[in-house]
């Protein structure tokens, strides 16, 4: 009897206890369950919550974004202010340059004065500009003749005394001043220093990437004719432009030509043209006709307060008047003469050099570095010939773009 009892209370525990943990894992898992359901719905509500949130600040986002795009803001006009000088490099120490043929005569040392003033003229001692500038200067005979050679920051000039026409790597260059003896030894104009062999010197500097193309002439007014052919100037400058400009594109320019066809604009349009485009610099080609001889390159740009034009064609010279271009008168230069050298080089043509001029309008009334350039003249029979062939026109088209 006491051992049922004892059988009947150990299968009552033992059912007590099943019953317990039948419950306690029901409850686990309801617990587990629920838990889950309760984070997965959280999960999901923080998801939700993130979503609208994120809609929202995307809204916020896209409004901010649309809110600050720009509008378009119509060009601002020309800044009509002088542009400001850019910093020199620091010169190099040059050394001699004697070329075949050539015999130094003496290197200077007879400079008294870095100036000296003849009535409102200030000239300046080339020896001592030069030396001033880590450059070299001497006295050269070749042949029968003599002249005086500066050499500065690899730039080599070539100076006779009263003639205002000098070399500079043997390219010709018109000063405004023929060069002075004081005491043996050359002095050079003051502006011919400033304006003319100071910019060679400093080499080329930014000029921008926005280029107008001026085609001379068009529709009624021809230009000069060919003694070749008969064809106008005006078919040849528009070809000469329609080839250079995608040269200038290849290289990062923006170029705008004045004329695309056969269209008449006077020369105040031209400038106004410049102007809308906020163009960088203005570049008028052209060609030339004189006497039936004459032959070669040409390059034009303004001449500075002060200077006297190379030639006038008539027209008044006032060498006081302030010109809307002056303020540009060194980079003007620098156009120019890189501009020449290289049309220089490609087309091997005669050089008649870099001048200075006061009444082409074209260029005259420009607000940034602007030259004329004139390619040949059309009254020459074999220059007029070459002028004809498109391969030739091509080449004073790659010319310019490898200057610029």
């Amino acid at each position: 009897m006491t051992k049922r009892r004892l059988i009947i209370a150990t299968l009552v525990v033992c059912m007590g206890l099943i019953s317990c943990d039948s419950t306690s894992s029901t409850h686990t898992q309801n617990g587990y369950s629920i838990g889950s359901q309760s984070r997965v719905e959280r999960t999901n509500s923080n998801e939700n919550n993130r979503s609208a949130s994120s809609v929202t600040e995307a809204k916020r986002v896209t409004q901010g974004v649309r809110a600050t795009l720009p509008r378009f803001i119509p060009p601002a006009p020309p800044n009509f202010n002088p542009p400001k000088e850019d910093p020199r490099r620091s010169p190099i120490v040059s050394q001699p340059v004697i070329l075949t043929g050539e015999k130094l005569v003496n290197q200077g040392g007879r400079a008294k004065s870095y100036s000296v003033n003849v009535g409102q003229d200030k000239w300046v001692s080339l020896e001592l500009w030069g030396k001033a500038h880590k450059g070299w200067y001497g006295q050269i005979r070749k042949g029968d003749g003599e002249f005086f050679r500066l050499v500065i920051s690899g730039m080599r000039f070539d100076l006779r005394p009263k003639r205002r026409l000098i070399t500079c790597q043997g390219m010709q260059i018109w000063m405004g001043f023929g060069p002075q003896l004081f005491g043996g030894s050359l002095y050079v104009h003051h502006l011919d220093i400033k304006k003319h062999l100071a910019p060679l010197a400093a080499g080329m500097p930014s000029m921008g990437k926005i280029a107008v193309i001026d085609a001379g002439h068009g529709r009624d007014n021809k230009g000069t004719r060919s003694t070749f052919n008969r064809e106008y100037e005006k078919q040849y400058t528009l070809d000469w432009a329609q080839r250079l400009k995608p040269l200038l594109e290849k290289k990062g320019w923006r170029v705008y030509l004045t004329r695309n066809g056969d269209k008449s604009m006077s020369l105040t349009e031209r400038v106004r043209f410049a102007d809308r485009v906020r163009a960088s610099i203005f570049i008028s080609l052209h060609f030339n006709a004189a006497a039936a001889k004459v032959r070669g390159l040409e390059t034009y740009c303004i001449a500075p307060l002060g200077m006297p034009s190379h030639f006038t064609r008539g027209n008044p010279d006032p060498i006081s008047s302030l010109l809307p271009n002056n303020p540009w008168d060194e980079r003007s230069f620098q156009l120019a003469a890189r501009v020449h050298n290289q049309i220089l080089l490609k087309c091997r043509m005669p050089d008649r050099g870099v001048r200075r001029i006061r009444f082409m309008s074209v260029i005259k009334e420009q607000r940034r570095p602007a030259i004329l350039v004139e390619g040949g003249y059309l009254s020459n029979p074999s220059e007029s010939r070459q002028i004809d062939l498109s391969a030739y026109r091509q080449k004073l088209a790659e010319g310019i773009a490898a200057a610029l």
